[in-house]
């Protein structure tokens, strides 16, 4: 079945083998992996933790857009409309704003005009626009980040809370006038890490009528070493249909075998270490109860929903 993944950290891999002289990195390590796991649509994030200047978002940005460019036989540059049937939908996003300091405006649309389509405003660190999960727990959106909201709004540019703290979260919910969406987010019911969503968020998510991606980094998906898999991951999109969210159900599984350290294939659930593995999870939502719709519905059919009726 064709799958659409809400979040990969693609672009910040681009850059990276792009600094020590490499070229045709997504053909090299991505497209392949993809196509054998019957991903057609594929948000490429350039990731930032929360020291990275201008001058490396603009690097990361353009060095993405390029690879993009070189590949347009086998993919193509998602920027809104209908989505293609014939190649690998590629979407630009942003995962954390560190780099916007003062006039917010002016970077959105930059951001725009190059192809960006989902943003997130902090990733776990506390910038000058919001709060993530590991910042002040008291702390929230500030003017600057409300700026930023109003402006991807206005643009078009979808808003994503995976990373946010609570206070964050709610503060976004309440300025944003558009659904936002967690591109890759877990239930924290049934793995009690901060980067899940509590059944309070998965609620307003669903009143909202946004999205949620689930992820399948190991810890998210469960704390027991021994339930780290596909089959555990079921189990998190059923709580969250339980919850009256089938329509809200998404897939960002963050694979990060391409990455080094303590990233990597380490960090993925035992059957979904990279792409080319992606209907593991198809397989383990069959045996989990979910009839063909329901699974289509996460699988693709509520993202392209939801990306043709909010990107301009």
């Amino acid at each position: 079945m064709k799958i659409f993944d809400l979040h990969a950290d693609i672009g910040m891999h681009v850059l990276s083998q792009k600094n020590k002289n490499e070229t045709n990195i997504l053909k090299r390590y991505h497209i392949d992996k993809l196509s054998k796991g019957g991903i057609f649509g594929v948000g490429m994030a350039c990731f930032f933790e929360g020291h990275e200047t201008k001058e490396t978002a603009i690097q990361m940005v353009e060095s993405l857009r390029d690879e993009i460019n070189q590949n347009l036989d086998t993919l193509n540059w998602y920027k809104g409309g209908e989505l293609d049937s014939t190649r690998i939908n590629a979407m630009m996003t942003v995962e954390g704003m560190c780099f916007i300091n003062d006039y917010p405006e002016e970077m959105i649309e930059w951001l725009y005009e190059q192809g960006v389509r989902i943003g997130s405003l902090s990733w776990n660190d506390e910038n000058a626009l919001s709060t993530g999960v590991r910042g002040n727990p008291l702390r929230g959106l500030t003017e600057l980040g409300k700026r930023t909201i109003s402006r991807m709004n206005e643009l078009g540019m979808i808003v994503d809370i995976s990373h946010t703290n609570e206070k964050s979260f709610w503060d976004i919910l309440e300025v944003s006038s558009k659904p936002v969406i967690a591109t890759h987010s877990n239930a924290r019911l049934l793995s009690n890490v901060d980067r899940n969503l509590t059944d309070q968020q998965i609620k307003a998510l669903i009143q909202n009528k946004g999205l949620i991606g689930l992820v399948a980094a190991k810890k998210f998906v469960s704390s027991d070493e021994v339930k780290q898999n596909s089959k555990e991951l079921a189990k998190h999109a059923k709580h969250i249909k339980n919850l009256g969210g089938i329509d809200n159900l998404a897939i960002g599984f963050d694979y990060m075998d391409f990455l080094e350290g303590d990233f990597g294939r380490f960090s993925m659930a035992s059957d979904l270490q990279d792409a080319s593995e992606s209907q593991n999870f198809i397989n383990a939502l069959i045996e989990e109860g979910f009839d063909q719709l329901e699974i289509e519905k996460i699988a693709y059919l509520n993202v392209q929903r939801f990306l043709e009726d909010h990107l301009k």
